[in-house]
C-alpha cells in the first residue's frame, strides 16, 4: 500500500506502515474448522479460507451434495456429513463456523459452545437482542470465544475508515454518510429464499452498514433516533422492497445510509465521515474501491487499499477469531459488539413498517410489532 499526498499526515503515514487495516495473521495454521452450512455465503468464505491454508477439516450439510461439491472445489482435504453431532464431537475441530440461515442457528452456536467449540457465527448473527444476550453470556459461561462473520469490518475500504476513526485521525466523529447502487435484485431473483425475504435490504445485506456505523460512532453515546424508509422500484426482478434510506440520530452526531438495490448500471458505492479534525471519504464500486482519501487541516492523503470485501472480509473474521484465541483476548468481531449494530437494524425495520422514528433501546427483535 501506498500513500499519495499533496501534504501528507503524520496518521496517514502511521497507518500506512503499521497496515492497520489489514486482516489479522493467527501464528498458526493449526485450528480445525468445521463448517456447517454449505449454501451460497460458504463459496466466499471456503476460497478465503483456501488462501489463507486455514484447516478446514469437516463439510456439513443437509445436502450431502452441497458439501461434495464445496469440498472438491476448495477443501480436499476435509471430509463430508449430514449431521451435526460428527462436526461436534470431532475432537480435530476447534472452531465450528455456522453459516446457515438465521432460524435454527441460535440452537447451534449454543450447541456448538457446550461442545467447547469456539464459534463463528454467520451474519446477521440473530434476529433477537434477547436471543443475542443469552448466547455471549452462553460462551462466557463456557469460557470459548464467539465471534460474528461481520466481513464489511475487514472489507478494506471499510476497514480502513474504522482504523483511522479508531487511530483519532479525524478527531471525533460528527457525521457519517454512506449511499450505494447495485442490482442486488438480479443476483437473487432465481434464488426462493432471499428473493421474497422481505427484510432483504435492511436486513440481510443492510446489517454490514448498520454494523459498520455503530462502530464508528462507538463513542458517540447510544443513538437517540433512527428513522427509515423502504420503497419498491419499478423494474425490479424482486418482489421485495430494494430502495431504502436511514437517518440515524445521536447527541451530536448522525448517520444517513441509502440503498439502491436494482440498479442495473454503474454499480456504485460511496461514504463520506466527518469528524471534529477531518474527513475519510471514499467512492468505488458497491462493496469497494481502491482508494480512501483522509483531509485535514494540514493535508490531503490517498491511500491505496489491499484486497477486497471478499477475500479480506471473509479471512479477516476468521484469522480475527484464530488470533483472539491464542492470544487470549477478547475477539473484536465477539458477539457483544455485533448487538450494536443489530439495535440500528432492529429499529431502522421498525420504523420502515410504522413510518414514525424509533429508538433503537426500545426494540428487541427483527419483527417487532
Amino acid at each position: 500500500m501506498t500513500t499519495n499526498s499533496t501534504a501528507t499526515t503524520n496518521s496517514a503515514e502511521a497507518f500506512t506502515s503499521a497496515a492497520r487495516y489489514l486482516p489479522p495473521v493467527p501464528r498458526t495454521a493449526g485450528h480445525g474448522v468445521g463448517l456447517i452450512g454449505c449454501g451460497f455465503i460458504s463459496e466466499a468464505q471456503l476460497a478465503a479460507y483456501q488462501e489463507a491454508g486455514f484447516d478446514v477439516v469437516v463439510l456439513c450439510d443437509r445436502t450431502l451434495a452441497k458439501a461434495e461439491a464445496r469440498r472438491e472445489a476448495y477443501a480436499p482435504q476435509s471430509r463430508v456429513t449430514t449431521d451435526v453431532e460428527n462436526v461436534l464431537s470431532d475432537p480435530a475441530v476447534d472452531i465450528v463456523d455456522i453459516a446457515t440461515h438465521v432460524p435454527g442457528r441460535p440452537e447451534l452456536i449454543r450447541r456448538a459452545l457446550r461442545a467447547g467449540k469456539h464459534v463463528l457465527s454467520q451474519k446477521p448473527f440473530v434476529s433477537s437482542i434477547a436471543d443475542g444476550e443469552r448466547l455471549v453470556e452462553e460462551a462466557r459461561t463456557t469460557g470459548r470465544t464467539l465471534a460474528v462473520n461481520h466481513n464489511g469490518r475487514w472489507a478494506p475500504h471499510f476497514a480502513a475508515a474504522l482504523a483511522l476513526v479508531s487511530d483519532g485521525a479525524v478527531g471525533e466523529p460528527t457525521s457519517a454518510d454512506f449511499t450505494v447502487y447495485w442490482p442486488h435484485d438480479q443476483a437473487f431473483e432465481h434464488d426462493p429464499h432471499f428473493s421474497t425475504m422481505e427484510d432483504l435490504i435492511l436486513y440481510d445485506f443492510g446489517i454490514h452498514w448498520f454494523d459498520v456505523v455503530a462502530q464508528l460512532m462507538s463513542k458517540a453515546g447510544d443513538a437517540q433516533r433512527v428513522y427509515a424508509s423502504v420503497g419498491h422500484r419499478r423494474g425490479a426482478k424482486v418482489p421485495v422492497a430494494t430502495d431504502a434510506d436511514v437517518v440515524i440520530e445521536y447527541a451530536a452526531a448522525r448517520a444517513t445510509i441509502s440503498f439502491r438495490a436494482s440498479a442495473p448500471l454503474a454499480e456504485k458505492g460511496m461514504y463520506r465521515i466527518e469528524g471534529t479534525e477531518g474527513t475519510v471519504a471514499h467512492e468505488g464500486h458497491s462493496l469497494g474501491g481502491e482508494v480512501v482519501t483522509l483531509t485535514r487541516q494540514d493535508g490531503s492523503s490517498a491511500i491505496d487499499l489491499q484486497g477486497d470485501w471478499w477475500s479480506n472480509g471473509m479471512r479477516g473474521t476468521m484469522a480475527e477469531l484464530m488470533d483472539a484465541v491464542e492470544t487470549g483476548r477478547s475477539a473484536r468481531n465477539s458477539a457483544e459488539t455485533s448487538l450494536a449494530g443489530l439495535r440500528l437494524c432492529f429499529a431502522a425495520l421498525h420504523s420502515a413498517r410504522t413510518h414514525v422514528p424509533v429508538d433503537p433501546a426500545t426494540v428487541d427483535a427483527r419483527h417487532a410489532n
